[in-house]
This record gives structure tokens, C-alpha cells and sequence, in this order.
């Protein structure tokens, strides 16, 4: 085993024994409220835009959100060229996801902190679950931003890596993130 092998199996047991101790609803409160959560839900507005552009309904919409500024005039056909339509849409998705992010960690919050010993248990091997989880999430955007960074940097640290026996090399050039954020 590498260094890093130990390291990464460091971290990971103490994000675990954090979890273990905080359980499930304050972990998931705690990294889904404040930047965090709006991390969260730019980066959902980032995966279903797409999906909701391509709806029917929300396209008539937008056509006739787009001929209704070019009757405006000059300002209106401005702002119809510059696709201000995406931005408006982008914006409404942005709103409702955090009004959904918060009424789901707010229910998932509420069930896992009953006050009953088989829910406290459940909370607290749901938080450690939960807690490495975001270890892998956060090692995996870690890779990413090194994989951003390339070069030397990225060779270096690639060659860190190689012979792990956790893999870490393989998880570094296969990172499922790479297909997120080409």
C-alpha cells in the first residue's frame, strides 16, 4: 500500500466516524444548506436543464416569451438575440430546485431525528454511510480539478498513484466526473 493508500483510508474513517456521530439528518442538513446547497442546486439546474429545455410546453413557452420581446422593440430584440429566455428559464429551475432541495432535506431531516432508538441507530449508520459518500464525491472532485489543472501537475500525480491498492490510479483516470464536466 501507498502513502496515499493510507491517507485516503484515513480521511475516509474519519468522515465515517463523523457521520457516525452527527447521523443522517444534521450531515444531510449541514451539506445541503448555505453555499453548499446552492452548489448542489446549480450543479442539478447543470444536469436536468437540458431535459426541461427539450419539453414541449416549456419551449412554447420560451417562443412566446422571445416573440413577445421582439414586439418590444430594439431592447426587446437585444435581449431576445442574447437568449435572455435560457437565463430566465435558468433562473426559475434554480429557484424551484431549492425549494424542493429544502422541503426534502427538511421531510429526510424530520423522519431520521424521531426520537426512538431504532431511527437513532438507523440515523446514525445512514450519517456514516452518508459521510463517505461525500468523502468519495469530494475525492473524486479533487482528481477532477487536478485533471483541469493537467500537464505536469496531472502526470506527477497520476505517477503518486500508481500501484495504489486502493486503485486510486484507476479512479483518477477513469473519474466519473470527467464525462460531467468535459
Amino acid at each position: 500500500m501507498l502513502t496515499a493508500d493510507y491517507i485516503v483510508l484515513g480521511l475516509l474513517l474519519v468522515f465515517v466516524l463523523i457521520g457516525a456521530l452527527v447521523g443522517f439528518g444534521k450531515g444531510l442538513k449541514f451539506f445541503t444548506s448555505g453555499i453548499f446547497g446552492i452548489i448542489i442546486s446549480v450543479f442539478v439546474c447543470y444536469l436536468i436543464f437540458g431535459l426541461v429545455l427539450s419539453w414541449s410546453v416549456v419551449s412554447d413557452l420560451l417562443a412566446r416569451f422571445n416573440e413577445w420581446l421582439r414586439e418590444q422593440g430594439n431592447v426587446g430584440t437585444f435581449f431576445a438575440d442574447i437568449y435572455i429566455d435560457r437565463v430566465v428559464l435558468a433562473v426559475v429551475l434554480f429557484l424551484i430546485v431549492q425549494i424542493v432541495r429544502m422541503i426534502i432535506v427538511k421531510i429526510l431531516k424530520s423522519i431520521f431525528e424521531i426520537d426512538n432508538i431504532f431511527v437513532k441507530v438507523i440515523n446514525k449508520v445512514v450519517g456514516a454511510v452518508f459521510f463517505a459518500a461525500v468523502f468519495v464525491a469530494l475525492l473524486l472532485f479533487a482528481f477532477q480539478i487536478v485533471s483541469w489543472i493537467g500537464g505536469d501537475t496531472a502526470a506527477n500525480f497520476l505517477s503518486y498513484f500508481d500501484g495504489s491498492a486502493l486503485l486510486l490510479d484507476k479512479l483518477y483516470l477513469n473519474n466519473p466526473l470527467n464525462a460531467i464536466f468535459s
